[in-house]
């Protein structure tokens, strides 16, 4: 269910992408990268700017979609003002059916994969309701490749060097730490018999106390080691 939901968000911003054209799409599309790529990348700062903000167990999906939201606004308000406002681009008719179709989708798809990053983010991802429509280990695997890979061409572009921190390091450190239960081996099997050299060495490994020798108990006489004597005449 999570995978057609997906879908569904990517189609709501293919029709959203015919609707205003190929230009603007493309606009948008860079505009939501961007957008994502600080959302995550900003969220350690603004967790040591506000280290409140990051107590919380919703902390980093709270800073990491207030960051996205207001990025968008200030980029949408920027370009709408100076790039789309201003002129429009003229496409072959092909190129604002076919061609502003797929950049709608691959732009929806981008919120979808963010969407899902800030519920693996938050305990929302231990909730049963929502593993049984689909938000399992591999819709995670998938939606996080898409949406790293379109966030290390902007850390490409951005840092050089072999010391930058990559998207997926970021993530992993958002991630909420699971404790794993300690395991406990159980066997159906009954009382186990042990043969006799298993036990006697088991007797040989225990040590012996020995009680002293004036607490032992005596014995009481034999009467076989009594000789009784007759007496002489």
């Amino acid at each position: 269910m999570a995978f057609w939901a997906g879908i569904l968000v990517g189609a709501a911003f293919v029709w959203l992408a015919i609707r205003i054209g190929f230009y603007e799409t493309w606009v948008m599309l860079f505009n939501i990268i961007i957008s994502v790529y600080l959302a995550v990348f900003l969220r350690p700062m603004v967790a040591q700017l506000v280290p409140i903000a990051d107590k919380t167990e919703y902390g980093s999906g709270l800073i990491m979609i207030t960051l996205g939201i207001a990025s968008f606004l200030i980029l949408y308000t920027i370009t709408c003002t100076f790039v789309t406002g201003q002129f429009t681009v003229p496409f072959p008719k092909i190129l604002n059916t076919i061609g502003t179709g797929f950049l709608g989708f691959l732009a929806g798809l981008l919120v979808w994969s963010f969407a899902t990053l800030l519920v693996f983010v938050t305990p929302l991802s231990e909730n049963v309701f929502l593993k049984e429509v689909g938000f399992d280990t591999q819709l995670k695997q998938t939606n996080i490749s898409y949406l790293c890979w379109w966030s290390n061409l902007v850390n490409k572009a951005v840092f050089s060097g072999a010391n930058q921190r990559t998207y997926e390091q970021l993530i992993e450190e958002m991630e909420p730490a699971t404790e794993e239960p300690a395991l406990t081996e159980e066997t159906d099997e009954g009382p186990q018999l042990t043969s006799p050299d298993e036990a006697n060495e088991g007797d040989k490994e225990k040590p012996r106390k020995r009680t002293p020798r004036r607490n032992r108990p005596r014995r009481p006489p034999s009467r076989r080691n009594i000789s009784l004597e007759e007496p002489s005449s």
